[in-house]
């Protein structure tokens, strides 16, 4: 008893696979069912005719039988004792009437005669006596119930029922094992995804769906949960570059400063001016740092208040390089400028003078000595596009998906001798972002980068 218990909780338990066979084979219950008694009925209907029919013609042959007898005897009465017994033995009652409706010959049935024929259930069917082309009698053939049926036809009928049923029982069988085999097919890609996003979800960002399915929608699927994977593997090692980051950039300034004081505390050093302004500098390089925190935590839960006016982005860029050309002198760079006149966009004009001189502050930072810097200001449709290429240490390929990350930096560019925060590049791209345009890279390790920014022009 409890293995039966056992069996069926398995069998209903609430999972897909189930509820998939269950709903198949329900359909394919339903659609047998309705098959079956469709079937049914239209046999028992066309059977019906059939009978009809046949009596039809055997009604017919009693009448030709009676015709024929008479035409013989040239008598009633004699055609009477002639066909008694016939007549008795066919199972109806016979009555002969003459033309004006006097009964000549009168025949009863064995049912009749044995008192089991149910007069509630009689009908009569009357057919004319046709003799040499001319009507001379009429014959009221007259029967119990619905049409007749002989042995075969009941057999017929008790066959054709078996076989239904016995075909709707192995159709059942049939669409059970393939509803089975159907559920386990579909439910299989799916419940392949479902441990594996179970598996991530307890940090095993390593797991990939491996059997891609053929249908469309799981394919879809798979991929999307897969794609998922190798996501949540890239944010797990930023975050951890990101915790490792915000230690060492804080862990810079903090060390200074202990040592600094703890020698003044110990009176090695003086707390000279020159001291003291040291240690205000590191001061000011954790505040800076910290209100880039703050800055990019603003701009990620739309709370960076953006002060939208038209402007002349074309006299921004031009004032921006007079103010910041004594950087490239000192490195002996060659900065070229082609900047379109009269450019005008809708934006934060001071938002938009951190990004540019980011990216400008970046490419003299990146580029030794005596290298090139190009800017770029032109109308592209309904953009107005800003370049700022340099022909510096370049970025990794690798690291081009990550420099927007906070704190991140390539290999090449992580010395302190070239400092900055690491977060320049995640709050321009937040800012432009947020003024609903783009900005990419695109870089070659030692041979340069360019950085391409994209603003909508508003009218």
């Amino acid at each position: 008893m409890g293995q039966v218990i056992n069996l069926v909780k398995k069998m209903i338990k609430n999972d897909i696979r189930t509820k998939t066979a269950v709903s198949f084979i329900s359909i394919a219950l339903l659609s047998i069912v309705v098959f079956s008694i469709t079937i049914n009925i239209l046999i028992i209907n066309n059977f019906g005719i059939y009978i009809k029919q046949s009596a039809n013609v055997q009604f017919d042959n009693i009448a030709s039988s009676i015709a024929e007898t008479y035409k013989e005897t040239g008598s009633w009465n004699e055609t009477g004792s002639r066909m008694a017994h016939t007549l008795m033995m066919s199972g109806y009652d016979i009555v002969v009437r003459d033309l004006k409706g006097n009964i000549i010959i009168k025949t009863p049935s064995m049912l009749s005669m044995m008192g089991m024929a149910s007069s509630s259930k009689m009908s009569t069917q009357t057919l004319p006596i046709v003799v040499d082309g001319k009507k001379v009698a009429y014959v009221d053939i007259t029967y119990s119930g619905t049409m007749p049926m002989s042995k075969l036809d009941y057999k017929f009928l008790y066959d054709v029922n078996k076989y239904i049923a016995l075909i709707t029982i192995l159709t059942i069988a049939l669409v059970l094992i393939i509803s089975i085999y159907v559920a386990k097919y579909l439910t299989k890609p799916i419940l392949n995804i479902a441990k594996v996003a179970s598996k991530l979800e307890s940090g095993d960002y390593d797991v990939r769906v491996e059997e891609i399915p053929k249908e469309e929608e799981l394919l879809a699927l798979t991929a999307a949960i897969n794609h998922l994977g190798a996501s949540l593997k890239s944010q797990g090692m930023l975050r951890a570059q990101l915790t490792q980051n915000i230690a060492h950039e804080l862990r810079t300034p903090l060390s200074t400063l202990k040592s600094h004081l703890e020698a003044i505390i110990d009176g090695v050093w003086e707390p000279s001016k020159e001291r003291i302004v040291s240690l205000y500098e590191e001061v000011v390089r954790l505040s800076n740092l910290i209100n880039d925190i703050e800055l990019l935590n603003k701009i990620e839960i739309d709370n960076l208040k953006i002060n939208k006016a038209r402007f002349n982005l074309s006299e921004l860029i031009k004032s921006l390089l007079i103010n910041y050309e004594s950087i490239f002198i000192n490195k002996n760079q060659h900065l070229e400028k082609n900047i379109e006149d009269d450019i005008f966009v809708v934006a934060d004009k001071d938002r938009i003078s951190e990004v540019l001189i980011n990216l400008l502050v970046n490419a003299n930072k990146y580029t030794g000595e005596g290298g090139n810097i190009k800017v770029k200001l032109y109308n592209e449709g309904q953009f107005a596009v800003i370049t700022v290429s340099d022909n510096g240490i370049g970025i990794p390929k690798e690291d081009l998906p990550f420099i927007y990350e906070r704190f991140y930096r390539s290999e090449k560019s992580r010395s302190r001798d070239y400092g900055g925060s690491g977060l320049g590049l995640s709050i321009a791209k937040a800012i432009i972002k947020a003024h609903n345009g783009t900005i990419n890279v695109e870089s070659i390790l030692n041979e340069g980068t360019k950085f391409t920014v994209k603003l909508p022009i508003i009218n």
